[in-house]
């Protein structure tokens, strides 16, 4: 009675698995890129939050301002403007955050400036 496997088994065996493995590989590197990208966004969110906060701190809003915000991530750059809205006693403060690797973010905030 023969136990074991044949030659043609084992070299089948090591086929399904190295296969296996390529796949997984390529996953686990595409997952690497994702989670880069997620970090870098919610980097730009955290520097447009904190931009906006600094703008709304000032007695009037600037009409169009811009800058830059160094990160061990990179640099981002954030452009502000203002847009008026149908109540004159409001303005639309605009945030865009541009990521290093070139992608963008935009959060906005109704400023009341009737005071």
């Amino acid at each position: 009675m023969n136990r074991g496997f044949t030659l043609l088994e084992v070299m089948v065996a090591l086929a399904i698995a190295a296969t296996a493995l390529v796949a997984l590989m390529g996953r686990i590197g595409s997952s690497a890129d994702i989670q880069h990208d997620l970090a870098l966004h919610a980097e730009a969110i955290s520097v447009a939050v904190n931009e906006l906060e600094r703008i709304k701190m000032r007695k009037s809003p600037a009409n169009d301002t811009h800058g830059e915000v160094e990160t061990a991530s990179g640099t981002f750059q954030w452009k502000a403007t203002i847009v008026r809205t149908l109540d004159d006693g409001f303005v639309r403060q605009n945030m865009l955050v541009t990521a290093p690797d070139g992608g963008t973010v935009t959060l906005f905030l109704y400023r009341d400036v009737s005071q």
